[in-house]
């Protein structure tokens, strides 16, 4: 029975469930939040509870708390460039990293977001090079989490448990690039490559996972829309310039994980 104890820095819709699935294979895990009103939740599901703001300046004595005695530190907290600003998310992250020196080791959960739009196929050896803001500023703060003993993660578009873009697509009068290729990934396979990295000790790596599935965004989202009976969605002929198709074989063969979700199940 492993006793480690692990510690996730944000247990919303990706944390929440790790932590569960953690506690469930006889793991301590610590969990943080930035509500006092999750606070109890946490505790209900056998977390140990914290409350840390990353953006309020009296946070060192409960960082501090939080790390302390800690095997492996999951920092997973989604940016929020559009309403922060583009060097706020690089600068919260940092706060973690100065104060973690006696954690063993450090998943960062990132985003694809790194890789520009038109990089066609992405692989292992692909150079991330973003073209936005936030993946300009997600790529900084990977450089500051490689200073120590890391792994970073960079998930695809997440869907699972309530979560799909079909949400916010279908309220649109137009939808562009019906071509791309999608990138998605689902929750469970989230939570099952973090358990295989865990596993296996798997550190000082950086892997990209997306689901070994890549229809057009047309021919994805008129199978949803025809599985739950809605009404397809209004594609246009207006184009960006979207190519990128991300596919790291190392999630399978290194890690030795096979996908859940990897055919038109991926919702």
């Amino acid at each position: 029975m492993s006793q480690n104890k692990i510690g996730i820095i944000g247990c919303g819709w990706l944390g929440l469930p790790l932590a569960k699935e953690f506690i469930s294979n006889n793991y301590k895990v610590k969990g943080s939040t930035t509500t006092k009103e999750k606070l109890e939740t946490l505790k209900t599901e056998g977390i140990e509870a914290y409350l840390i703001d990353l953006s309020e300046k009296s946070i060192l004595d409960s960082i501090d708390s939080f790390l302390c005695e800690l095997d492996i530190l999951i920092i997973n907290i989604p940016p929020k460039i559009k309403k922060e600003g583009n060097t706020s998310y690089s600068s919260k992250i940092e706060k973690i990293i100065k104060h973690s020196n006696k954690v063993k080791n450090i998943l960062f959960i990132s985003s694809t977001s790194v890789y520009g739009s038109m990089q066609g196929r992405i692989d292992s050896n692909t150079i991330a090079l973003p073209d936005s803001e936030n993946g300009k500023e997600i790529l900084k703060t990977e450089n500051l989490v490689k200073n120590k003993n890391y792994t970073i993660l960079r998930f695809g578009g997440l869907i699972g448990e309530g979560r799909n873009p079909l949400k916010y697509l279908i309220q649109k009068n137009e939808v562009l690039n019906a071509d791309a290729p999608i990138n998605y990934i689902h929750l469970k396979d989230c939570i099952g490559i973090i358990n295989a990295i865990i596993s296996k000790g798997k550190w000082g790596e950086t892997y990209s996972a997306v689901a070994p599935f890549h229809p057009s965004k047309i021919e994805y989202y008129n199978y949803i829309c025809d599985y739950k009976k809605i009404n397809r969605l209004n594609f246009s002929n207006k184009k960006t310039e979207i190519n990128k198709e991300i596919y790291d074989d190392r999630i399978e063969n290194e890690l030795n994980y096979t996908f859940k979700f990897s055919d038109f199940n991926l919702h």
